[in-house]
């Protein structure tokens, strides 16, 4: 996209009550001093806490939402089609906080199938997370930024490597692993696309020894690709079992996957059979 220079602009911040771990403070978009403005474009920056900054852009019927000053990120380059014929962009911008930290930005904006709460990630770079109808959609959405923003803080604090992780869910990974505080674990992690629309979904298999036992436990989770943001749909270790999983397969909607299994009369410690199984997204 054409690249342009963004002069400094001002902003007003109204602090807003917590909710759910997550707090909200607003900036004023009718502050911002609108900059190249024309008929058929225009653009404003706005400064958010932490020093961030939102570009509105407007051209000839496309809006995009830009995140300090990155127009390469996948937030810059993703047009979003304007509709009606009210004002582009809303009267203000809700940027939501994880301890006093910017996560996520949400935006109102008057699109080709109404009016729509575009939810932006702040991560480096900038990711467009999805259109919602509603603020507590919004908020919804917006939490998966904030979550794996904390996470990937947490994770990058300590943590050693882990066998087998890898990808781009490898930090979302950990962090669960963290979160159910699994010791020693080998991770087995496989992507393909759930939805049908080139997503790079997750499947992880997690094996780490049972507390207090002397067995090996199996986590097995489902992950959704937002835009290079894991979310965990759910943990799926009721319906598969085995060791060494592979030839795995995903389909709209579901994932089959192999293991070494043991056969009748084996011993434990030396399992031959093998068996496949379908796991269900949700």
């Amino acid at each position: 996209m054409q690249r342009m220079t963004l002069p400094f602009l001002t902003m007003l911040l109204v602090a807003a009550p917590a909710c759910a771990g997550t707090t909200s403070v607003y900036t004023d978009a009718t502050k911002c001093k609108v900059e190249d403005t024309n008929w058929d474009h225009f653009f404003r920056e706005c400064k958010g806490p932490s020093g961030r900054m939102v570009t509105l852009f407007y051209l000839e019927g496309v809006a995009r939402i830009i995140i300090d000053k990155d127009e390469d990120s996948p937030s810059a380059e993703t047009a979003i089609g304007v509709g009606g014929n009210g004002k582009v962009f809303g009267d203000k911008i809700e940027w939501r906080l994880r301890d006093g930290k910017p996560c996520a930005v949400i935006t109102r904006v008057s699109t080709e199938k109404g009016s729509r709460l575009v939810v932006t990630s702040l991560d480096k770079p900038a990711r467009p997370l999805g259109h919602e109808r509603t603020n507590e959609g919004a908020h919804r959405t917006a939490e998966i930024a904030c979550n794996n923003a904390a996470e990937s803080n947490s994770v990058a604090l300590s943590s050693p490597s882990i066998l087998g992780l890898n990808g781009p869910a490898a930090k979302a990974v950990q962090a669960q692993i963290k979160r159910e505080d699994l010791s020693d674990p080998e991770v087995h992690v496989f992507y393909g696309d759930l939805t049908g629309q080139g997503t790079k979904d997750a499947i992880s298999f997690v094996y780490s020894p049972i507390k207090g036992g002397n067995g090996v436990g199996l986590s097995v989770w489902i992950w959704h690709d937002r835009n290079g943001v894991y979310q965990l749909v759910r943990d799926a270790a009721n319906d598969v079992f085995g060791q060494n999983p592979r030839n795995v397969q995903f389909a709209p909607g579901r994932i089959s996957a192999t293991t070494t299994v043991l056969k009748p009369g084996e011993p434990r410690c030396c399992p031959t059979g093998t068996k496949t199984f379908s796991i269900l997204e949700r």
